[in-house]
C-alpha cells in the first residue's frame, strides 16, 4: 500500500515550567479540505508525545468528537467530556490546554479566524472553571515562548 502523504504541522506543548506554549514541528497526515486537515491536526495534537523537556497540555485520553467550520471561517471543535474529568485544573493549566488547541488550528490553517470549543456537543462556560469558552477564541501570542515562536 502506498504511504499516506504527510505535511509538516506545528503542534504546541507547555514549556518545562508549564508557563509558556512552545511550538514543535510534527508530521501529520495530509487531508483534503480544511475540515479534514483540521481534524488530522487536532487528532495529532491530542495524541502527541511532546519532545523532551516539553510537557503535553492535553489530558491523557482526550478525544475529538467532531469539527465543523462555519462560512465565516470559525472552527467549532467538539471534545469528548473526558477532557473535563481528567483535566488537572488550575488557571494556567487550563489556559495552556485551551490555547494549545486554538494555536494548533490557527497556526496551521491560516484561513481559520477563531476557534469555539464545545464539550460533548454542547457550548460550555469553561473547561475547568477559569477560561471563558462561551465565545470563539483567537490566538494568544502572549502565551508563546518568545525564543521558540515561529
Amino acid at each position: 500500500a502506498p504511504a499516506t502523504p504527510k505535511i509538516k504541522a506545528t503542534l504546541f506543548f507547555a514549556s518545562e515550567d508549564g508557563r509558556r506554549l512552545v511550538p514543535a514541528e510534527a508530521e501529520v497526515p495530509l487531508a483534503e479540505g480544511v475540515v479534514a486537515q483540521a481534524r488530522a491536526i487536532l487528532v495529532a495534537q491530542l495524541a502527541a508525545e511532546p519532545p523532551a523537556p516539553l510537557v503535553s497540555t492535553i489530558p491523557k485520553g482526550a478525544t475529538l468528537r467532531g469539527i465543523f467550520v462555519s462560512e465565516r471561517n470559525e472552527a467549532f471543535v467538539d471534545l469528548d467530556p473526558s477532557i473535563r474529568t481528567t483535566h488537572p485544573g488550575g488557571t494556567l493549566q487550563e489556559l495552556m490546554t485551551v490555547y494549545t488547541i486554538v494555536h494548533a488550528l490557527l497556526t496551521n490553517l491560516p484561513t481559520l479566524q477563531e476557534v469555539q470549543i464545545l464539550i460533548g456537543g454542547q457550548e460550555v462556560d469553561t473547561l475547568a472553571g477559569h477560561v471563558d469558552l462561551r465565545r470563539p477564541l483567537r490566538k494568544n501570542d502572549s502565551l508563546l515562548n518568545d525564543k521558540a515562536s515561529p
